[in-house]
C-alpha cells in the first residue's frame, strides 16, 4: 500500500505555482504581542508561488477587507492565504471579498495562528513562531493543490405530494394548499382518515372537519386506492411513479411529505382465547362509540383492560396506548357507573408529570377504576370469564371476573412503511419507524432534500403532537417550495469518467444516496453524482479503489501536501542541548469536533505541546488510511484522528467509518511490526477544549517515550 501511494504521488503532474498572496493578521496585539508578524511576512515571502505579503491590524473589518480586495486586483493574485483566527469565524467574510475581487477561480485558505499558536503557546514565543511559520507553509501547500468547489442549480417544481390521509396528512395538505401550492393526497385505502384517530382525543372531529375542506379545496387532488411504486429525480423535482386500480402513471412534484401514521397490531386470529370475550383497543373504541350513538348504557358488568408494554418481538408501548386506554375506562364508567373496570399494567407511560396523562389517571381513580400492576415474568392469563394474575407482592393468584377483555396491542408502522422509506432514502429504527433527521447537525451550505415526515410515521403521536409536527413540516415545505431554484454551494464529489470502473463501492457507502450507477457503452458502468443530494462528506473518495472520485478542497493531493509540509518543519527538530527527542505529531481533525475543540482550547489559553500539527478535515469520513501511512513515511511519530461522538456526525455515519478504518489500520500496523499506539482515534465534542488539550499532552508524552 505504501509503495502504491508513493508511486501515485511521484507521478502526479507538477503544476506551476500560482500567484499567491499572504495576509498576516495582527488582531490588534492579540497575535502581534506573541508572534513577530514582520518576520512571519519575511518567511512567508520565500514560499513557492508567493508574490505578495501584507499585514493588517484587523483584516476582517470593512477597511481591511477593502485593502485585501484591492491587493488581489493590483497584484493579480490567484490564491490568498489569511493567517489569522479560527476559519469558522471569518472564512465566509474573506470568501465574499474574493468573489467581489472577481473573476472566478481564485482560491482562499484561512490558517489559524491565533487560537492554535499565539493563544495556546503564549508562554513559549519561539515555539509559537515556529509553529505559525509551519502552519502558513501547510496552508500554502494546500492552496497549491486545491480546486474550487463547483455549484449546481435546479428549478423547483411548485407542487407537493402528501402520502397518507390521517390527521397529520390532512393538516399538512391544507396548510400547503392555503399557501398556494398544488397538493396531491395519496391514500392506499378506499377512504381517507385512517383508523388511529380512534385512539387520539378529539382527532375524529378534526378529521371530519378537514375532510370536508379538503374535498372542496381547488388545489388539492385526492387519489384513493393508490400506491407509490418508485421515486426518482432530485430535490425540488421528483418523479413519483404510482399505481391506481392497475393503472400506472407518474406525477412531478417538488416536495414529498410522508404521513402514513401507525396502526395497532392485530389480534392473533389463531390465539387460544375466546374472541367473543377478547377485543383490541380499536375494537373496543368502536364498541363504545356505538353505545354512545345509541344512547345505550353498555351491557357489560366486568371489563378488564390489559396494558402490555411490549410484545414478544420487543416492541414497546407508547403514551398514546396508555392514555387512550385510560380514556376508554373513563368513558365506560361514564356510560355505566356500575361496570367494574380493572386496568392491569406493568408500566404506565403517561408523559410528563402533571400533564394530561396524569390528570386522566386521577380522574379514572376518582370514578372507581381499579389499577393493578403485574410482574413482567408473570403476565395475566385469560380464561373463561376470568383473568388470573399473580400479585407481585404476595405471589398469590388473583382471579378477576370479566365479560370483556381489552388488549392494548402495540402500535406498529404501516405495512408499506419499509418500502416507502427505501424509496425516499429515509432511515428507520429497529421497529420500522422513520428516524428524525438531525437537521441541526447537517452543514448549512447544502440544500434540503424536500422530503418531510409527520406524526405516526416517526412514532405513535397524540393529537397535539401530530398537529405540531404537521404545521412544522408544512412551514418547512412552504419555505422549500417558495424558492425558484435550489443551489448547492458546498463541496461536491466529482467523478473522473476515464477512471471509473463502476464497481459500486461509492453508491453503497453514500449517506444521502447521491451516487448511482448508470450504464454506458462497454462493460463498465459509470458512477454519477446527484449534485443536489451530495453533502461532500468524502466517504466515496476513500472507498474508490482507482481514485476516480475527488472532493475539491479536500482531495488527496491537498491533504498529503499539508502532511508533508507539517513534517518538513525545522521547528520540529530536536533543539540543541535537549536529550529527549521532540515527537512529530499530526492530528487529522474533523472540523465539527476535534478542530473546533482545538479552537476552544486556544481561546481559553489551554496550552499543549507545540509539536502538534493540526490538519482541518471536513469530516472524519474523509480519513483515508493512506493519510496516516503517508505521515509515518514522512517521519511522523504519531497520528491522531479526532472525530465526532457516535450519533453526532454532521454527515451521517462518517465517524463510524473512520473508527472502522483506524481499527483495521492499527491491526495492520501491528502485523508489520509498527507500534499501533502511534495511531490513535479519539472522540471529541466541539466545546470541550480541555479534553483536547489534555489529550494532546498525553499523546505527546506517550510518543516521547
Amino acid at each position: 500500500m505504501a509503495e502504491e501511494l508513493i508511486s501515485h504521488i511521484d507521478t502526479r503532474e507538477k503544476k506551476p505555482a500560482a500567484r499567491t498572496g499572504i495576509v498576516i493578521c495582527e488582531c490588534g496585539d492579540k497575535i502581534a504581542s506573541v508572534l513577530d508578524t514582520d518576520l512571519l511576512r519575511e518567511r512567508s515571502a520565500s514560499l513557492p508561488g508567493v508574490v505578495y505579503t501584507m499585514s493588517e491590524p484587523y483584516p476582517c473589518n470593512i477597511d481591511g477587507r477593502s485593502r485585501i480586495r484591492q491587493a488581489i486586483i493590483d497584484h493579480k493574485l490567484e490564491r490568498v492565504l489569511i493567517a489569522g483566527c479560527a476559519p469558522r469565524l471569518v472564512e465566509h467574510l474573506f470568501q465574499q471579498t474574493m468573489e467581489e475581487a472577481g473573476p472566478a477561480g481564485r482560491y482562499l485558505s484561512v490558517v489559524d495562528v491565533r487560537e492554535h499558536c499565539a493563544y495556546v503557546h503564549a508562554s513559549n514565543p519561539v515555539a509559537a513562531m515556529e509553529k505559525a511559520t509551519n502552519l502558513i507553509e501547510m496552508g500554502v501547500a494546500r492552496l497549491t493543490e486545491i480546486r474550487p468547489a463547483q455549484t449546481f442549480s435546479s428549478d423547483v417544481v411548485k407542487s407537493a405530494m402528501v402520502i397518507g390521509s390521517d390527521l397529520g396528512a390532512l393538516t399538512v395538505a391544507l396548510a400547503l394548499a392555503d399557501g398556494d401550492i398544488d397538493v396531491t393526497l395519496i391514500e392506499r385505502e378506499s377512504q381517507l382518515g385512517g383508523t388511529i384517530y380512534m385512539l387520539q382525543e378529539g382527532a375524529k372531529d378534526l378529521i371530519a372537519e378537514n375532510l370536508d375542506i379538503v374535498s372542496k379545496h381547488p388545489q388539492i387532488q385526492t387519489l384513493l386506492n393508490t400506491r407509490v411504486t418508485e421515486v426518482t429525480g432530485q430535490p425540488g423535482n421528483y418523479q413519483v411513479h404510482l399505481i391506481q386500480d392497475d393503472q400506472n402513471f407518474e406525477l412531478n412534484v417538488g416536495a414529498i411529505i410522508l404521513a402514513t401514521g401507525v396502526r395497532p397490531k392485530s389480534l392473533d386470529p389463531n390465539s387460544w382465547y375466546d374472541h367473543s370475550l377478547v377485543v383490541s383497543q380499536i375494537q373496543f373504541a368502536h364498541e363504545l362509540e356505538e353505545a354512545i350513538n345509541a344512547h345505550d348504557e353498555l351491557a357489560l358488568h366486568d371489563v378488564v383492560m390489559i396494558f402490555r408494554t411490549e410484545d414478544a418481538e420487543g416492541r414497546e408501548c407508547s403514551p398514546l396506548c396508555c392514555t387512550a386506554g385510560i380514556r376508554q375506562a373513563i368513558r365506560t364508567k361514564q356510560l355505566n357507573p356500575d361496570i367494574n373496570v380493572t386496568i392491569l399494567f406493568r408500566d404506565l407511560y403517561l408523559g410528563e408529570a402533571g400533564g394530561p396523562g396524569e390528570n386522566l389517571l386521577l380522574q379514572a381513580k376518582g370514578l372507581g377504576v381499579n389499577f393493578f400492576r403485574y410482574h413482567k415474568h408473570h403476565p395475566p392469563v385469560i380464561g373463561k370469564n376470568i383473568v388470573e394474575v399473580a400479585d407481585p407482592l404476595t405471589d398469590q393468584p388473583l382471579r378477576i371476573p370479566c365479560d370483556r377483555v381489552v388488549l392494548t396491542m402495540p402500535l406498529v408502522h404501516q405495512e408499506d412503511a419499509i418500502a416507502l422509506a427505501a424509496m425516499l432514502h429515509l432511515p428507520q429504527d429497529k421497529r420500522g419507524f422513520i428516524l428524525e433527521r438531525r437537521i441541526r447537525l447537517r452543514p448549512g451550505d447544502y440544500v434540503d432534500d424536500g422530503i418531510y415526515v409527520v406524526g405516526g410515521a416517526h412514532y405513535p403521536t397524540d393529537t397535539a403532537e401530530t398537529l405540531l409536527q404537521a404545521h412544522i413540516a408544512a412551514a418547512r415545505a412552504l419555505r422549500f417550495l417558495g424558492r425558484d431554484s435550489l443551489t448547492s454551494t458546498g463541496l461536491l464529489a466529482e467523478v473522473d469518467e476515464s477512471l471509473c470502473t463502476g464497481c459500486g463501492n461509492c453508491s453503497q457507502i453514500c449517506p444521502t444516496f447521491a451516487i448511482t450507477l448508470e450504464k454506458r457503452d462497454g462493460l463498465l458502468s459509470l458512477a454519477t453524482v446527484d449534485l443536489l443530494r451530495c453533502i461532500g462528506c468524502g466517504n466515496c473518495v476513500v472507498v474508490c479503489p482507482v481514485k476516480a472520485i475527488s472532493l475539491p478542497g479536500y482531495g488527496d493531493p491537498a491533504i498529503l501536501a499539508q502532511i508533508s509540509a507539517a513534517l518538513s518543519s525545522p521547528g520540529l527538530e530536536k533543539p540543541k542541548g535537549v536529550d529527549q527527542p521532540v515527537p512529530k505529531i499530526v492530528v487529522l481533525a474533523c472540523e465539527w469536533s476535534a478542530y473546533a475543540a482545538a479552537d476552544i482550547a486556544g481561546a481559553r489559553r489551554m496550552s499543549y505541546p507545540a509539536d502538534v500539527r493540526i490538519i482541518r478535515m471536513n469530516c472524519s469520513a474523509r480519513f483515508d488510511p493512506n493519510h496516516a501511512l503517508w505521515a509515518f513515511l514522512n517521519g511522523a511519530d504519531g497520528v491522531l484522528v479526532g472525530i465526532c461522538h457516535k450519533g453526532e456526525c454532521h454527515y451521517g455515519n462518517g465517524n463510524l467509518y473512520a473508527e472502522e478504518r483506524v481499527t483495521k489500520l492499527k491491526k495492520q500496523l501491528a502485523e508489520h511490526g509498527v507500534d499501533p499506539r502511534r495511531l490513535r482515534l479519539e472522540f471529541f465534542t466541539a466545546d470541550d477544549g480541555l479534553a483536547f488539550a489534555n489529550l494532546m499532552k498525553i499523546f505527546s508524552s506517550l510518543m516521547r517515550k
